[in-house]
């Protein structure tokens, strides 16, 4: 989750340092036990659909939308989680561990709680968007898509919201200017999410979990 003031002279990913140790605890201690699962889940045959898809979620980050002063970039987590279900927390967190060490969105101290606001999401939506698209018609399964996009990017700019305003109240503000400009961010997203499930569930339904 990330905002550029002045046209990237400032960033909203959480970084090393902002947060309390309290604040990083609780977000290992959650994020740890979901990896593990996820790990475990992964499988030996999708490794190059995971590689794809954890570029696909890196790149997004460098694709900003000018929002009135500042700029915002994608997330696309709900889409990944869409395709992958809770593998997704495994893809999200390793583009979120490449965000860090190589663009410098993030941290690695700060890791889980990022992987809590913006991995954990997607995995959770993800997994409930492709139940919902299984018993759904075709003409509904764009829908859903777009609503799981959508509603992702919502979730995330909540926690992160309520990440920064418990650590200092001097934070909110800016924590409450960040989750205005993540609704435009949202908008985008379910749009690409719509007619992303309305091309896969032509071409390669299985991916959505479905046969056709």
């Amino acid at each position: 989750m990330s905002a550029d003031f002045s046209r990237g002279s400032f960033s909203v990913h959480i970084s090393d340092g902002v947060l309390s140790p309290y604040i990083i605890g609780i977000g290992w201690a959650i994020a740890i036990p979901a990896l593990t699962v996820s790990v475990r889940r992964l499988r030996t045959d999708q490794v190059g659909a995971y590689g794809v898809v954890a570029a696909a979620f890196f790149a997004g980050s460098t694709i900003h939308i000018p929002v009135g002063p500042f700029s915002m970039h994608l997330v696309l987590s709900g889409m990944v989680g869409l395709l992958f279900g809770w593998e997704a927390l495994t893809i999200v967190t390793v583009g979120l561990l490449l965000q860090a060490l190589l663009i410098s969105y993030g941290g690695l101290t700060v890791l889980g709680v990022n992987v809590v606001i913006m991995a954990l999401p997607g995995a959770i939506m993800g997994v409930i968007g492709r139940h919902w698209i299984k018993h759904a018609s075709p003409k509904r399964r764009p829908w859903i898509g777009s609503l799981i996009g959508g509603s992702t990017i919502m979730i995330s700019a909540i926690l992160l919201y309520v990440t920064l305003s418990t650590t200092n109240t001097a934070l909110i503000p800016l924590a409450k200017l960040v989750f205005v400009g993540h609704i435009p961010v949202a908008i985008v997203e379910a749009v690409i999410s719509y007619w992303l499930v309305h091309f896969l569930q032509k071409v390669k339904p299985e991916l959505l979990g479905v046969s056709s």
